[in-house]
């Protein structure tokens, strides 16, 4: 037969003051007043006389989950120095993405784009003389599916203009 468990008794078990916690997490107190000022959940706040409650499954949650993100910081709610470390941090490691290529800076991305649909623009330019020399067409059917051509070419042009200005200098 299987033990039943009273589960009600088990969030008090999950509950303890900040020295209990830097001690579950192995840091130092200080650095628990440090999360607390960055958001970590807190039960009840203490005093001198009163000791702080922390649900520690929360401070777990919010440690390792929500604040795993560079997203989820909101370096506003931090004290000066801690936000000032949190800018040059954020700082170097955009520029080791950009050495690794995990991230593409936005100039170099839009002419590679422009690149790829200058060489894509002239190959459909260049179908109706390479279907008249292949197949020996009429002038007038060349001359109706370089009309179609164009008239698409200046859709999708009409098309990626709608999806943001870009700037490039003709070079």
């Amino acid at each position: 037969m299987t033990n039943l468990v009273e589960l009600s008794g088990l969030s008090a078990l999950r509950q303890a003051n900040k020295a209990q916690i830097a001690e579950f997490f192995d840091v130092s107190i200080k650095a628990v007043d440090g999360w607390i000022r960055r958001g970590c959940p807190v039960l009840k706040r203490g005093s001198r006389s009163t000791p702080w409650v922390m649900d520690a499954l929360a401070v777990a949650e919010w440690r390792f989950g929500s604040q795993s993100s560079s997203d989820a910081v909101d370096p506003d709610l931090m004290i000066p120095t801690d936000r000032k470390a949190w800018y040059e941090s954020e700082t170097k490691r955009r520029a080791l993405q950009v050495s690794d290529r995990e991230l593409i800076p936005a100039g170099e991305v839009e002419t590679v784009i422009a690149t790829a649909f200058a060489a894509l623009s002239q190959g459909v330019r260049s179908l109706p003389d390479n279907i008249e020399r292949r197949t020996g067409c009429a002038p007038e059917v060349i001359a109706a599916i370089e009309e179609v051509l164009l008239a698409e070419m200046d859709a999708w042009a009409d098309a990626i203009s709608t999806l943001g200005p870009v700037d490039l200098d003709d070079d």
